[in-house]
């Protein structure tokens, strides 16, 4: 049978895909490889959600492209948003790939294995159950897609002409799913969706994630819970206040505001709500818990954006004590609102040194806010182990995208998986640095 390799690119959503078609391709009897270069089939899984991401993609299709012409390597197949959002002409534009799908029916990739072409859904699959997923991440921690698409209508989006509206998944299917991660020793578990918060709406006609929440919460062997993605507009007095009453929900809040000037939110078709009413909110959360985490990001050099619209974003960073910060700049996506914008548009270098001053900002603060932890104990889920250290996450870092926890004086008897006891010594930009306590 032949050996498959398969390239993940984009989010977190895009890998859950990954590892569907994984499974899929692996219940047919192919062989899964992680080396390309012993690759009978390649399957790069793309994203198209800004600029970056495309030319990752594009860069990707044409670097795996050479296994096909000098490798063993005799198809190279694409899925993903990329080849989603330009079906009607992708294959014309990539002649190096001999099939593609979209993302609406996973199984088509078998068909794209055997035949040539791009194979499209009949029907949208993408929000349904499909009989399992292969785990390419860290065996004690799982991201659980719990609705896809997005009801919402950003200016500067693409992606609910990608993925299409807001669809979620049934709680028992969910439950379900992490009960089979849980049997498996996962103990962290990170609901995603384009919009966490707005779960449950179009099933049970009401915000259902505190009820979701709550059926997860008893699954046993789960001790994490981390909720990502969450909508300010739609993050409820009722929702908040459900991540601190909730056993095992952590106080994390991941909350991408993109901008904090109400013209600019505005523009975007984010309402126009902006820094005072981000401000209370923030308040809010860290009432239940002063040391609950808040994770945004900001998008720069939208059109129209001026100096004291930026200026609020840096004075909004240090006020509110923003502990994670990721920045983007504003990308022109094809059939957006926001390119029929008749402001001033700013130019990529302007865009890139405001950036690099948001980060220096964010950085600043970040470790700012990290030291409070020293002198204190803290949970850590160990990952691995480093020399002459342990290499964990504390609950206030989510996989990948936050810091880690450095845990020294540690023992044989620590394994990957294990949730232990540090005492917080120091502390760098993103990390943690202690000791274990026996």
């Amino acid at each position: 049978m032949h050996n498959i390799y398969l390239q993940n690119l984009g989010c977190e959503k895009n890998t859950v895909d990954g590892e569907h078609i994984l499974a899929i391709v692996k219940n047919k009897g192919y062989n899964i490889i992680d080396n390309p270069e012993e690759a009978d089939i390649i399957i790069i899984n793309t994203c198209a959600f800004i600029e970056d991401s495309k030319k990752e993609s594009i860069d990707s299709i044409f670097e795996h492209s050479i296994y096909k012409k000098y490798g063993k390597c005799k198809r190279l197949i694409v899925s993903g948003c990329m080849s989603e959002r330009y079906k009607e002409n992708f294959l014309e534009m990539f002649k190096e790939v001999d099939s593609a799908i979209g993302i609406h029916n996973l199984n088509n990739i078998l068909d794209a294995i055997e035949k040539d072409g791009f194979h499209n859904a009949e029907e949208n699959l993408s929000y349904k159950e499909y009989n399992e997923r292969i785990n390419t991440g860290s065996l004690h921690s799982a991201y659980i897609r719990i609705s896809d698409g997005c009801h919402a209508n950003c200016s500067f989006c693409a992606i609910p002409s990608i993925r299409g509206k807001h669809r979620s998944r049934k709680i028992e299917d969910i439950v379900k799913e992490v009960k089979n991660y849980s049997q498996n020793g996962v103990k962290e578990i990170n609901l995603i969706a384009q919009e966490t918060t707005y779960y449950g709406y179009d099933l049970y006609k009401k915000l259902a994630l505190p009820n979701l929440l709550k059926s997860l919460s008893e699954v046993e062997g789960i001790e994490w819970i981390r909720v990502l993605y969450q909508n300010p507009v739609i993050l409820t007095d009722k929702i908040i206040e459900s991540f601190f009453k909730i056993d095992k929900v952590l106080p994390y809040f991941d909350i991408p505001l993109q901008h904090v000037d109400k013209n600019i939110l505005k523009d975007m078709n984010r309402g126009n709500r902006g820094y005072k009413f981000y401000r209370n909110m923030i308040d809010k959360i860290r009432k239940f818990d002063d040391n609950a985490v808040i994770r945004t990001s900001f998008i720069v050099g939208f059109p129209g954006e001026t100096s004291e619209s930026f200026k609020k974003l840096l004075k909004f960073i240090k006020n509110a004590k923003i502990d994670r910060v990721g920045v983007f700049t504003y990308s022109e996506e094809d059939g957006t609102d926001a390119l029929l914008i008749n402001k001033t548009k700013i130019s990529k270098r302007k865009k890139l040194f405001l950036r690099e001053k948001l980060m220096k900002t964010a950085i600043e603060v970040s470790e700012e806010r990290l030291s409070r932890f020293i002198g204190k104990t803290i949970d850590v889920l160990i990952e691995k182990k480093e020399d002459d250290k342990f290499i964990g996450r504390s609950i206030y870092d989510a996989p990948e995208v936050d810091g880690y926890v450095e845990v020294y004086n540690g023992n044989d008897n620590i394994k990957a998986g294990d949730i232990i006891k540090v005492d917080i010594k120091h502390n760098t930009e993103y990390d943690l640095i202690g000791d274990y306590i026996n």
